[in-house]
């Protein structure tokens, strides 16, 4: 996650960038300075997960009461001093990120593996410095924010670039969370999520305008060199020779920094001594080894272009439009073009739209070749739901379901899952009927099975899958008495006795439609639990009795019990020697088919 080596140089080489703050103080001079502007901080969620899940028992975890209250906590000590948070999750993955997206899982899967493995060898739990994250944390995470009234939102894109927008065109007080790229995008300032006091609200901020001090660069510049140490977008070894080059050069090493910092070093000092001199009379591609990767850095410099923003590296003139992501594109070959006429603006932005300096990059030669104009193709045609499914999404309401509408493609990350245990299948095939179930329903496919039907794409993390090409899953017939209603009677009908009809569907895509009478006969705040239970022990024979007193066990007998008490409780080793714990780290996972 972000730029390569810049976390740590920026601590060691560069301590000036890290300013001790106070959000308060800081909430209070925005308020004099803005008038009438409520300051807001943007909360890159995905990065503040760790901050809140504190819990030391995190292999069994569970701990949804402890972590509810964290959360409420964490929302109070902002709103009673009169900062308004806005958070954002993670919504879709790039299809030019889905390499840097399995290699981090398949890196996962390792430190799974190790996980299980010092739980079989020490009967006990690892300590913190093995900690992953609970599984389908995220998602439950989204929804607790909500409840607590908070404006939650899912990203279109790349959720970081999501939130820089956001920030700078909110005249946001600053981003919360803890990755680099947020130095490189050139938004209102960055503070680390890591370095947070909750009590008093001191936490840390780092300076873009600082760390372009002590590199002697312009923040223009930065977007350049972070792209050439490498980032999501530009993989690192791209250039590893012509940064080897720069330092090989490179003549004023500092003491206090270790190799990675002196490359850090020599590749700016390359860019303000070497590269500017050229600025604007040259293409990049003339001053730097960009072969047959032209297309892909100028994708990565592109990527950190605002909505409004132009780079000096980049200079073309319109020779055609397109569009890529979210963002207009236009390419050139004209160096007299002046790139202060070039600029980005976000497609959905009411005001009129000029070009922006995001080249295609899928074409041989972004440079010389015009762009082909291309409609975005999704898996639904109806424009009515397809918009309905958008909001959904943008709103955090739902999961998954916009881009299995629009792209036909679903991931799933890693889940603590033992990939030695072979009695108990993945979650991803435990749940596979059930989705595809809900992708007939998404997809309109009631003849689903058929060899000429729609296919998801599936990217689903389990034991064995190497992550080289995603499953090609059709969806199942259902069988919804009545027959199945479509998304818009489901999703805007108001008539009477919708609702019997909701849930109709959703036992038709848990194959329970059988089982109506005997679930409605069941206290209402527990059919959730029955419908899953019941679907979760029809697919996975080899649980048994003990497992599903475990599981009943953990929703009937902590009722009542406060905070103090469920944070008191001693949980038994992981050693399988209880049958409690035992079905708890067994089928952790089991129990969220939303992952």
């Amino acid at each position: 996650m972000g730029v390569r080596g810049l976390q740590g140089f920026v601590g060691s080489a560069c301590p000036h960038t890290r300013t001790a703050v106070n959000f308060k103080e800081l909430a209070e001079l925005h308020r004099n300075q803005h008038p009438g502007c409520a300051p807001t901080v943007v909360v890159d969620a995905m990065c503040c997960l760790r901050y809140w899940y504190t819990p030391e028992s995190w292999v069994c975890g569970g701990q949804w009461r402890e972590y509810f209250a964290a959360l409420r906590d964490f929302v109070k000590a902002f709103t009673t001093v009169g900062i308004k948070l806005v958070f954002f999750f993670d919504g879709m993955v790039e299809q030019g990120k889905r390499a840097v997206w399995v290699r981090r899982r398949l890196k996962n899967n390792q430190e799974i593996a190790r996980i299980f493995h010092y739980i079989k060898s020490h009967r006990e739990q690892p300590g913190r410095n093995m900690f992953f994250l609970p599984s389908g944390l995220a998602i439950f995470t989204r929804f607790a924010l909500k409840t607590l009234g908070q404006e939650t939102l899912c990203s279109l894109q790349e959720a970081d670039y999501e939130v820089a927008s956001y920030g700078l065109q909110h005249n946001c007080l600053g981003i919360l969370g803890e990755d680099t790229d947020y130095l490189i995008y050139d938004t209102c300032p960055y503070f680390s999520i890591s370095e947070l006091c909750l009590d008093s609200l001191d936490t840390v901020m780092l300076c873009r305008e600082k760390l372009c001090e002590s590199l002697e660069l312009s923040l223009a510049d930065l977007p350049l060199l972070a792209c050439l140490l490498g980032n999501d977008t530009v993989p690192e070894g791209l250039f590893e020779s012509f940064r080897f080059q720069c330092l090989s050069s490179y003549t004023s090493a500092r003491k206090n920094s270790d190799k990675r910092g002196n490359v850090i070093l020599a590749v700016a000092d390359h860019i303000s001594k070497v590269l500017r001199l050229h600025q604007g009379e040259k293409k990049l591609e003339e001053m730097l080894p960009l072969g047959q990767n032209k297309a892909l850095f100028y994708k990565g410099v592109a990527s950190y272009l605002l909505p409004g923003q132009t780079s000096p590296w980049i200079f073309q003139k319109p020779i055609g439009i397109t569009t890529l992501g979210k963002q207009i594109v236009s390419v050139s070959t004209d160096p007299e073009f002046k790139p202060e006429s070039l600029v980005c603006t976000h497609p959905e932005s009411k005001e009129e739209t000029p070009v922006c300096t995001h080249p295609e990059t899928e074409q041989e030669d972004p440079m010389n070749v015009e762009p082909e104009m291309k409609q975005q193709v999704t898996m639904v045609s109806d424009t009515e739901i397809l918009k309905v499914a958008r909001a959904q999404h943008v709103q955090a309401e739902s999961y998954l379901v916009y881009g299995v509408m629009t792209s036909g493609e679903i991931e799933c990350s890693n889940t603590l899952e033992d990939a030695l245990d072979q009695a108990l299948p993945s979650q991803a095939f435990v749940y596979r009927p059930m989705r595809q179930r809900v992708y007939s329903l998404l997809l309109g496919a009631g003849g689903g099975g058929a060899s000429g039907g729609p296919v998801v794409r599936e990217w689903f993390v389990h034991s064995g899958n190497p992550l080289r090409h995603p499953d090609l899953v059709r969806p199942l017939p259902m069988n919804v008495p009545g027959g199945t209603p479509s998304l818009k009677v489901l999703w805007l009908s108001q008539e009477p006795g919708i609702q019997a009809r909701r849930m109709d569907t959703l036992l038709a895509c848990l194959d329970l439609s059988s089982s109506r009478e005997e679930l409605q006969a069941v206290e209402s705040r527990f059919q959730a639990l029955c419908c899953l239970l019941t679907y979760l022990f029809v697919q996975v024979d080899t649980l048994c009795l003990e497992d599903l007193h475990a599981f009943i066990a953990q929703a009937l007998c902590l009722q009542g019990k406060s905070l103090g008490q469920l944070m008191d409780l001693q949980a038994a080793g992981p050693d399988g020697a209880c049958p409690d714990t035992a079905v708890h780290v067994r089928g952790r996972s089991l129990c969220s088919p939303l992952t």
